[in-house]
């Protein structure tokens, strides 16, 4: 673990104060338990003394008669014993035992405090009392009888359980202070270090945000020492960088900015195929919720596209090239790539263009040019191969003549109306349709182009139903609506079988109403569904040209719902039949 220079200082004054308040410690412990012990010894002595002057008192009786008396004069002060001792070693009074008690204690001639009391004149011995069961400090003194008879040894004790407590309690107290004294020592100490090392923590902190921030600030030093010279060649270092940083940051948001505005994919490589970069349009393409930056490309494209820009070998020529190729998902999709070599450095960069509209539109073009003219062909070559024979006598013959005009006038007719059907599908694909949407009755446009349509079922024996609400009233064009209703009835008279039924009605679904015209025919396949509302497309092209349809009819529908704001669609039934439906946006009255 690395300190900082605030810790160090910190941690060396309180090396240094816990090293002297330790040796402090162990110094007045040892020297306050001297002196306490010498304390205890003065006071036991004090009471042998007592005990010898009350013992030689010619006032009193001789020693062999009341040596248990004198002793019970002490009995009142339970912490000091006091004991009688004759230089036989017999105990004569002892100031905690009396009677028999006293009788039965041990002889204590062999005692050590009353060995050196007998021989020295004093006698000092800390030990295990046997009489007592516990440690105690004695204090013995010589004494001799009043009356010459003989002399004995008068002994002070006391308990060294109280010693100990003492002392227990002053290394308490030392501990205590020491702890006290360490915990002013720490706050001084921390003081003192904030204090000392403020200018260089406010240096280095500096520092550090100058080379981790992208903005780095002034150092402020209020000195004249080697640390404001420091601050001030910081301080230049701080501003080259900021207007370097600044500098650089407004060239990469430039980039950043053209590169993600861009409609094509945009992906860097370095030499080892590892992504660098990637825009939004590529994240778009492949589905991705973040640039995967540091990530191999080969785990990220998918494997065709692997397999087209031959990232499958590891590596990219120095050539640049280009190539297009589908890419697989839910929907397939047409994609253009670039690989180009980086200059000067190692790495491609691969430009991708998502061309699937535009292939569909070059398609969409093919087909539309391709279906107008043989649509326009057919009634064409029918006009000109009828008025050639009519120049070339068929004039003449006036049935046959007039077989030729009827098919002059239908091919017209059917050439007009394709020609209204483009114009009119050129219109709304160029919003140049004009449409005025309002609240308006749906039963009675119902009625009106059911009766349109009535003969033609009638001829067909085709039934007709209406089940639309009396008062349902909704917002729409009323033109643009009938247009749309005559299209999809029209469609169901002419192409289901005889005999077969038709209903109108309105239907509320997942919390839309909806107009629905139903049939029982023979409905339409699978695969013709999803394309039925694309033009010119037919679900049985020769039997639609034979009954004059165009393959506009529903193209139409679906651009005109789309201008007024609704939807259309088609559903199969079962077991049989179609349903083609159109969003209705109902006024609540």
């Amino acid at each position: 673990m690395v300190l900082d220079l605030r810790s160090k200082y910190v941690l060396s004054f309180l090396l240094l104060v816990l090293i002297a308040i330790v040796t402090a410690n162990i110094y007045l412990e040892y020297s306050l338990g001297e002196w306490l012990e010498n304390q205890l010894v003065t006071e036991l002595r004090r009471h042998a003394q007592i005990g010898r002057v009350l013992a030689e008192s010619r006032e009193l009786s001789t020693i062999e008669h009341n040596p248990d008396r004198l002793a019970g004069l002490f009995g009142q002060d339970p912490g000091i014993r006091i004991t009688y001792i004759g230089d036989d070693g017999k105990v004569l009074g002892d100031s905690h035992r009396n009677g028999a008690a006293l009788r039965s204690m041990d002889n204590h001639g062999q005692r050590p405090e009353v060995v050196a009391a007998l021989q020295d004149g004093l006698g000092i011995s800390r030990r295990e009392s046997a009489t007592m069961e516990q440690g105690m400090l004695y204090v013995a003194l010589p004494f001799h009888s009043p009356d010459g008879g003989g002399q004995g040894v008068v002994r002070a004790a006391l308990p060294l359980e109280g010693v100990q407590a003492l002392t227990s309690r002053l290394r308490l107290s030392i501990i205590v202070a020491g702890l006290i004294a360490i915990m002013t020592a720490i706050s001084l100490s921390g003081l003192f270090a904030h204090w000392t090392t403020y200018s260089q923590r406010h240096v280095i902190a500096c520092a550090q945000t100058m080379a981790h921030s992208s903005r780095a600030p002034r150092i402020e030093i209020h000195a004249n020492d080697a640390l404001a010279g420091l601050a001030s060649s910081l301080n230049l270092l701080a501003e080259e960088k900021n207007e370097t940083l600044a500098l650089l940051a407004e060239r990469q948001s430039q980039m950043l900015a053209v590169l993600q505005s861009m409609h094509e994919g945009v992906i860097a490589l370095d030499g080892r195929l590892q992504i660098t970069l990637m825009n939004r349009s590529v994240m778009e393409l492949l589905h991705l919720s973040q640039a995967p930056v540091g990530e191999a490309v080969q785990n990220i494209v998918p494997l065709r596209m692997c397999a087209e820009l031959g990232l499958d070998r590891h590596y990219l020529p120095s050539q640049p090239f280009s190539t297009e190729f589908a890419l697989d998902g839910p929907v397939e999709r047409r994609v253009t790539a670039v690989v180009t070599p980086l200059h000067e450095h190692s790495g491609h960069v691969i430009v991708l263009r998502d061309v699937t509209e535009k292939r569909r539109l070059d398609a969409m073009r093919r087909d539309f040019v391709a279906n107008v003219s043989h649509e326009l062909r057919t009634p064409v070559s029918v006009l000109q191969a009828n008025a050639q024979t009519l120049l070339e006598g068929a004039l003449e013959d006036k049935k046959y003549s007039r077989i030729l005009v009827s098919a002059m006038e239908r091919n017209a007719s059917r050439l007009a109306k394709l020609i209204a059907d483009l114009l009119d599908l050129s219109r709304l694909e160029a919003d140049q349709f004009a449409m005025e949407v309002q609240s308006l009755e749906l039963l009675p446009i119902v009625l009106d182009v059911v009766d349109l349509v009535r003969v033609t079922a009638q001829e067909k024996e085709i039934e007709l139903q209406v089940e639309v609400e009396a008062e349902m009233s909704i917002l729409a064009d009323a033109e643009v609506l009938r247009r749309i209703l005559i299209n999809f009835l029209d469609n169901a008279v002419k192409y289901i079988p005889n005999h077969s039924h038709v209903v109108v009605r309105t239907r509320e679904q997942h919390g839309q109403w909806r107009l629905e015209v139903v049939d029982d025919g023979p409905g339409i396949a699978p695969q013709h569904r999803d394309r039925v509302f694309e033009r010119f497309y037919r679900v049985d092209s020769g039997r639609s040209r034979k009954m004059g349809g165009t393959g506009l009819g529903l193209s139409i529908v679906k651009h005109l719902a789309e201008k007024m704001g609704e939807a259309v669609g088609m559903e199969a039934i079962v077991p049989q039949g179609s349903l083609f439906w159109l969003s209705l946006s109902r006024v609540i009255v």
